[in-house]
């Protein structure tokens, strides 16, 4: 009498034939880490020189004229779960200089979620008489309900500040049921308005790593609010920071997933209200060698670039951006005991 096949036996048979066949794998592995610097826009030099021991900043493609870009990458020699365990902090992130203050937005607080937000004298009356132009990033609306708190106090320091955070909230729960798509323009005094809606969607599309190794990822932050992959945990984190020697209070998106041992964190810098329009950046760490590199690309949207003299002020641009990246890694090397 003929016997049955054993389909567990032979679906085993299958996959074992499978894992030996060239081109052929039962199971993905994960990518090496030289390929994922590659996707990352860094050329064999370039990774060869992380061996070194020191940063390496490299050049990204900018797909506008107000775009800034800049990648940069460092081999720690510390492992990988030391590494990811600081990434992962929330707020501030650990690649942050200068903060003066942070906190969580979330909305069952409303705007008292900015409770520790302050303004100068100076910077609220300033606020108070804001127009259209590149002093303040501010909507038409948003500059007529300033003009009518005026009217309405005569200017008064607190009136303003209170009306600040709202303004702040307002921004962040828009973003949070509408996502870019929500994100009010920057209303200019000479030409079109300031749209970071269109500078982040264009960030997201360009993401070459994100569309390789996190396509569901991919998917959902371009068309978030839509619902996350799961193991993705986000944040809306509030910073405030000096830049351009003025205070400046800047909302943020930050996803953060593991990946393969590793961590990967996006962060969406929806509104700065000044100096510049927004900010995408993706921040990670991987195995390599003996120990951990860490990289990240910056993608920063500014009007001050464009227009005349641009390729001037894009060099210009790029230097200040890979300057500051660079002091935010040493400040990563110096909080866990590895710089010289």
């Amino acid at each position: 009498m003929q016997q049955k096949p054993n389909h567990a036996v032979v679906l085993a048979w299958l996959l074992g034939i499978s894992s030996i066949l060239p081109g052929t794998p039962a199971f993905a592995d994960p990518p090496k880490t030289e390929e994922v610097l590659g996707v990352l826009g860094m050329d064999q030099g370039q990774i060869a020189e992380l061996a070194q021991g020191q940063p390496v900043a490299y050049a990204l493609n900018e797909g506008s004229d107000d775009e800034i870009a800049a990648g940069i990458a460092w081999l720690l020699p510390l492992p990988l779960v030391k590494v990811a365990e600081h990434l992962r902090q929330q707020n501030p992130d650990p690649l942050d200089v200068d903060i003066t203050a942070y906190g969580l937005l979330k909305e069952h607080l409303g705007s008292a979620s900015l409770a520790p937000v302050v303004l100068s004298r100076e910077e609220a009356e300033a606020l108070s008489d804001a127009e259209p132009g590149d002093e303040f990033n501010l909507s038409a609306a948003e500059i007529d309900s300033l003009k009518t708190l005026k009217q309405t106090h005569n200017f008064f320091e607190g009136a303003v500040l209170q009306h600040y955070r709202e303004i702040l909230f307002r921004r962040f729960k828009a973003y949070r049921r509408g996502g870019t798509s929500a994100i009010a323009p920057y209303v200019r005094e000479d030409g079109p308005d300031s749209k970071p809606s269109l500078e982040l969607r264009q960030a997201a599309n360009a993401s070459v790593i994100l569309a390789r190794y996190f396509p569901a990822l991919h998917k959902a932050w371009i068309e978030y609010p839509k619902p996350l992959p799961t193991g993705a945990i986000e944040a809306f984190p509030w910073v405030e920071k000096k830049v351009e020697s003025r205070p400046a209070v800047i909302l943020r998106h930050r996803i953060s997933m593991d990946w393969n041992g590793g961590l990967l964190v996006l962060t969406r810098e929806f509104y700065a209200p000044h100096s510049y329009n927004s900010s995408q950046w993706i921040t990670g760490c991987l195995p390599y060698r003996d120990g951990t590199v860490v990289f990240q690309q910056v993608h920063s949207y500014t009007d001050q670039v464009a227009g005349i003299a641009s390729d001037v002020k894009h060099i210009i641009g790029r230097k200040l951006l890979k300057d500051k990246m660079l002091k935010s890694f040493k400040r990563l090397c110096g909080d866990m005991g590895q710089c010289h």
